[in-house]
């Protein structure tokens, strides 16, 4: 007895320390942040300046802002003021930012008691980023957790998985008549048979959202009542909807926030419930919630299941607020996608990854083997470098091609019997931005668009660092090629996303520069979300000196291996005799206006930087 108490304490005792950390270093940064003038904040993307109040509308507050370069997303925390006395501002919750008639929208932030009577119409306000209260909302939670024997044995992987044989048939045959492929119908009745714990692993493509469809649909059919838990509103949102569209009368709820589509979400005839009464929640269906929303709801509501979708991506403290609500659970997701965002150093790397990563290491996963995405090169090559050989492209995507007219200047890239191909450019750029890349950039793209008719919201950019993003949309600018659809983003904003074509630029080009980061610029992860985004052609530009880096820490040099594998897998055209001409131009600048360059973009771009992209994406 004595041992498995033991157990359970080092493990509650290393996730109560993981919160610790965070908590501790998103206040440091933050009173960093707040000590820099408005100017620095609002460069560093944390900072709306000049925001006019204008009034409430539909339960959101509008502001008029002519310009919003913050790095914002649903959701995030803010501070309404005065962008000086931060004592006297009010907390907020970012919603939505529509640039064409530069309104601003901010929700109530459902955890702050503040009275927003006291706005002014008129009055001209600053919106700072705000920490979130990590340790008061998860350390009772975890604690919880844990005094449950039956959850902290799941956790602690001494778990022993039970599955109801008989009501695996059934699930098998029902989801066969579903048309679903094999590999889905055995995870999906999996899935429906446990009596504890099933894992599903869902590579890109591989239609794992509607398979969770499904499964909610068949769940809800037998008069059960399901929980539906994802990180971001986004994704609970896709759920709800995927579900929608298969069944027009289900039942169904989301709770706590509702985030940006609250009018969406009502025509999908999705109850809204800020703070649900008991009795008020549908007896069966489903109740969707992020983690915060479903720690709203009492332990004891009663839910057949608890489904948690991107859980590759959810911490594991998150994870245990929506675990509490059944005894039953599904996670739905994959680690070798983007993992969660962790902005503190943590020795203990156990606690800092996924609750998918977590159950996945201690009691396997199915996985989804087909994707209906990538055709048969891309597939290949993501197939070999990421999931064991195990992936492989439906007969309706294999196929697939890019549409291609000959006689081109860039045919040897753009080849469409080359799906994944390497466009070398050698140059050392030290920094994060390359002139020659995004110069390529430009050119690729303009021959795509005009010369081959493929549409500019087929066509995704992705770079590691932001200072090369701006430069890229810069070089589309000056070409007049700059199009609201073309999507060019660093690679925490597309996960989920799918294009025909994919450019990645990788900037740096100086080996010795990437080995002087800390950390490698390019993470497994995010290199097979880059790569994985593209239907029919992947182009990954940048200097093989990019290839040649050796990082001294075990992380980053497994990340270097994946990035040097990729030479020996595909086509290599080298473009340095024509684009080293833009090196040339860039190292004709003055050196004092270079290294000015450059030092900025250490200061506003470095790797953490780009991490901290995705926390508002998936901040709940």
């Amino acid at each position: 007895m004595s041992g498995r108490v033991l157990a359970d304490d080092a493990l509650m005792a290393r996730l109560l320390r993981f919160l610790e950390r965070e908590d501790a270093d998103e206040r440091r940064s933050h009173a960093e942040l707040r000590s820099l003038p408005i100017d620095e904040r609002v460069l560093e993307g944390e900072c709306i300046r000049g925001a006019t109040f204008e009034g409430s509308e539909a339960g959101r507050y509008v502001f008029a802002a002519t310009e919003n370069v913050s790095k914002f997303r649903e959701t995030d925390a803010v501070l309404v003021g005065d962008g000086l006395d931060f004592g006297t501002g009010l907390s907020m919750s970012y919603a939505d930012f529509d640039a064409e008639r530069g309104r601003l929208f901010l929700e109530k932030d459902p955890y702050a008691r503040v009275d927003l009577s006291v706005l002014e119409q008129g009055r001209v306000y600053t919106i700072d980023r705000r920490p979130l209260d990590l340790q008061n909302r998860f350390f009772d939670i975890v604690r919880a957790g844990f005094a449950d024997e039956r959850l902290a044995a799941v956790l602690e992987g001494r778990h022993e998985l039970e599955r109801d044989e008989d009501r695996y048939v059934r699930a098998f045959e029902n989801l066969r008549a579903a048309g679903l492929n094999e590999g889905q119908i055995r995870a999906g009745a999996g899935a429906i048979a446990t009596e504890s714990l099933a894992l599903v692993q869902g590579p890109p493509g591989t239609g794992k959202t509607r398979l969770l469809a499904e499964l909610l649909r068949a769940l809800c059919a037998k008069g059960c009542r399901v929980a539906v838990c994802a990180y971001t509103h986004r994704a609970v949102d896709n759920v709800l909807f995927a579900l929608r569209r298969l069944d027009a009368g289900v039942p169904l709820a989301k709770v706590g926030n509702p985030g940006q589509g609250v009018d969406e979400l009502r025509r999908a005839e999705v109850a809204l419930m800020s703070r649900p009464r008991p009795g008020s929640l549908p007896k069966s269906g489903v109740v969707a919630g992020t983690p915060f929303g479903l720690a709203k709801l009492p332990v004891q509501t009663g839910f057949h299941y608890v489904v948690f979708d991107e859980a590759g991506q959810m911490p594991i403290p998150h994870a245990i607020a929506g675990m509490q609500l059944s005894r039953r659970w599904m996670f739905f997701g994959d680690h070798n996608q983007l993992p969660p965002l962790v902005t503190a150093h943590h020795e203990d790397r156990g606690v800092a990854r996924s609750i998918f990563e977590h159950l996945h290491d201690k009691y396997g996963s199915e996985m989804l083997d087909v994707t209906y995405r990538m055709n048969d090169g891309v597939c290949g090559l993501v197939g070999r470098t990421f999931y064991g050989d195990r992936l492989s492209p439906s007969a309706c995507a294999g196929g697939r091609r890019l549409p291609f007219v000959a006689g081109g200047v860039l045919d040897d890239v753009l080849h469409p019997e080359r799906p994944v191909v390497f466009a070398r450019i050698d140059h050392l750029q030290p920094g994060m931005r390359s002139q020659e890349e995004a110069q390529l950039c430009a050119d690729l793209i303009r021959e795509l668009l005009r010369r081959h008719g493929v549409a500019p919201d087929e066509i995704a950019v992705i770079a590691p660092f932001r200072a090369q993003v701006r430069l890229i949309r810069s070089a589309l600018q000056k070409a007049g090629l700059a199009h609201d659809a073309l999507v060019v983003d660093t690679v925490e904003r597309v996960q989920g996303q799918e294009r025909e074509v994919v450019l990645l630029s990788l900037a740096v080009g100086d080996p010795a520069a990437s080995e002087s980061r800390g950390t490698f610029f390019l993470t497994r992860n995010r290199l097979n979300v880059a790569l994985s985004r593209a239907r029919t052609k992947a182009i990954v530009i940048g200097s093989i000196g990019a290839f040649r880096a050796l990082p001294m820490d075990p992380e980053g040099l497994a990340a270097a291996s994946v990035l040097k594998s990729l030479l020996d897998q595909v086509a290599q055209v080298d473009l340095t005799p024509v684009y080293g001409q833009v090196r040339a131009e860039r190292e004709s600048e003055p050196s004092r206006e270079r290294a000015s360059a450059e030092k900025g973009d250490q200061q506003v771009d470095d790797e953490h930087q780009a991490a901290e992209d995705r926390a508002a994406d998936e901040r709940a």
